[in-house]
């Protein structure tokens, strides 16, 4: 897991990038192990409640999972997410972060708040909590500096 006060690696996000996200506001990353399965389907909707709020302290979200593109698009749009989701079905976002258990090739389920200074100011871990990755991220907007 990278930590607080590194500097988050930049990674394509759809048309555009990490870093380009970041000129304008804080990005909450939060990888997650499985589309469709229960724990990745709460912890993905947790974030779409939150959304606003995140936005409103000046954050934007992305999800990643080792799942394909194609298998997160259906994921994002079987859910109403507003918030882009990435693939990364080789790894290499997640081996940059991380995140990615050695022996099974999934992401484990990490949370990272990155600064408009590339720093990652929070970076959470936990298998079976879902609803605190949320939690953790709306508390670190909420406290201040993006």
């Amino acid at each position: 897991m990278l930590k607080k006060g590194e500097i988050a690696p930049d990674f394509p996000v759809g048309d555009r990038s990490l870093y380009q996200i970041l000129d304008g506001s804080a990005v909450v990353v939060f990888f997650f192990p499985k589309a469709f399965t229960p724990g990745c389907t709460k912890e993905a909707g947790g974030f779409r409640r939150e959304y606003e709020t995140l936005r409103k302290s000046g954050c934007e979200v992305v999800g990643v999972s080792s799942d394909s593109q194609q298998t997160n698009d259906r994921f994002q749009a079987s859910l109403g997410l507003p918030y882009p989701l990435v693939g990364d079905p080789e790894g290499a976002i997640s081996r940059a972060y991380k995140v990615r258990w050695p022996i099974i090739g999934v992401n484990q389920r990490v949370t990272y708040v990155v600064s408009r200074a590339r720093k990652v100011r929070v970076a959470f871990h936990s298998e079976l909590d879902m609803d605190a990755h949320v939690t953790r991220a709306c508390e670190t907007m909420a406290s201040g500096a993006s």
